[in-house]
């Protein structure tokens, strides 16, 4: 499995890298979240630990979910105006392809990166309980939910640049019965596509 390992540029401490697309790397001693930059790590944003409040989940660890070995790389949480909610960022063993869990007060989306959206929606624009066009690159969804959102921080790695404090709108809405996700980052939009799941569907090792 791919693995190398940096200094945390804030306390020196070792960190470890175990997926070679990764673009975010948090010190899990100080906290610090660090962009990977070739072969160097460029610290980013403060220092931020993130509080454990009694998930089942944990990066490192390992599970199997629908006949699939998989392995917990990191997360990333947001803070909004009713709380909080986790992205866990996984990796599966047999082909190294990507996949989240959303964890959200007890509730578990399995979700995968559908695309990314390049035209940038505006969280002003999207209205909830009809039906949204995604700009010709994507076809209408129904939106459930909108929220702006804040990075609380990060954990493990990440595959894409996250630096705590910044602003991160989302959406969310059905499309064909599935859950669809849209994340409005900084630096970039995301779309995911899942499905709710119950966490006795992952077996955790």
């Amino acid at each position: 499995m791919f693995t190398r390992e940096f200094e945390c540029p804030s306390c020196g401490a070792p960190i470890k890298q175990n997926k070679a697309g990764s673009r975010t790397l948090c010190c899990t001693y100080c906290g610090q979240t660090s962009h990977l930059n070739a072969d160097s790590l460029q610290a980013v944003g403060e220092k931020q630990l993130l509080i454990d409040y009694g998930s089942k989940l944990s990066v490192g660890l390992q599970g199997k979910f629908e006949g699939r070995d998989f392995l917990l790389l990191g997360r990333v949480r947001f803070d909004y105006e009713d709380g909080f909610w986790d992205e866990w960022y996984l990796t599966f063993l047999d082909d190294g392809s990507e996949a989240w869990i959303q964890e959200d007060d007890g509730s578990f989306v399995f979700f995968v990166e559908e695309k990314k959206v390049n035209t940038r929606f505006q969280l002003h624009r999207i209205k909830v309980g009809t039906y949204n066009d995604m700009h010709g690159e994507w076809e209408p969804v129904f939106v459930t939910e909108k929220s702006r959102a804040r990075i609380h921080g990060g954990e493990g790695e990440l595959p894409f640049k996250i630096i705590p404090g910044e602003q991160a709108d989302f959406f969310d809405g059905i499309w064909k019965g599935k859950v669809v996700s849209v994340e409005l980052l900084p630096a970039e939009q995301l779309l995911f596509v899942g499905r709710l799941i119950k966490l006795k569907d992952l077996t955790l090792t």
